[in-house]
């Protein structure tokens, strides 16, 4: 059992923090919501004991989202399909050990960075000549850390400011002394991040119910 399996219930909430959503447990899914109310989005392993009432829930429900985590894909999409579900999107779960990433921002020319806290995440942002240009998220677990909501703003080809930003966050759960670090990530961009020190854990598969499609 990977460390994304094992912390499923620990980490899905502080994912849901990182996203701005809000999230509370029900059986091992985690049902995450935007705050003051919106279509729900179940969180659940495949396969796993809930997984086919959360499913059930998501094809009786106008709007809702199924977030199936695992390591067989294939059997998850075809599990989704016999319950009516579309596929929506597709990432992968990354995991790494800060000590393995680089924690040392090279920030171009002009360009400062800032960190600041709120209740449930903190964020890094780049700015450069005074207008932001990139900015990432850090939720804290017992034990681990989740990044999210990696936005870059500006053109990034050599991926200058996704590394510095990747770096600060990184810096941040090492100075918080959180050994792991888990963060989805687009498909794409999975050979980058290896070589960065991150390895692919899961995928991440979200459906929707085919009669929204």
């Amino acid at each position: 059992m990977g460390p994304w399996q094992g912390n499923f219930t620990q980490w899905a909430p502080v994912w849901a923090a990182v996203r701005g959503l809000g999230s509370t447990l029900d059986g091992d899914a985690v049902l995450m919501a935007p705050f003051g109310g919106g279509a729900p989005q179940y969180v659940v392993t495949w396969p796993g004991r809930n997984t086919p009432r959360a499913a059930a829930e998501v094809s009786a429900t106008p709007g809702a989202r199924l977030t199936l985590v695992t390591d067989d894909a294939d059997t998850a999409r075809e599990f989704a399909a016999g319950q009516g579900l579309a596929s929506l999107s597709t990432l992968a779960l990354m995991t790494a050990d800060p000590a393995d990433l680089p924690q040392v921002p090279q920030l171009p020319e002009g360009a400062d960075l800032t960190l600041a806290e709120s209740r449930d995440y903190s964020v890094v942002e780049i700015s450069a000549f005074g207008e932001p240009v990139a900015r990432g998220r850090i939720a804290r677990g017992e034990g681990f850390a989740v990044f999210g909501g990696i936005d870059i703003r500006r053109p990034d080809p050599d991926h200058t400011m996704e590394t510095a930003v990747l770096a600060a966050l990184a810096e941040e759960a090492a100075v918080r002394d959180l050994p792991l670090i888990l963060m989805p990530a687009l498909p794409k961009s999975g050979f980058w991040y290896a070589r960065q020190g991150w390895s692919t854990a899961a995928e991440v598969l979200t459906f929707m119910r085919t009669l929204d499609a």
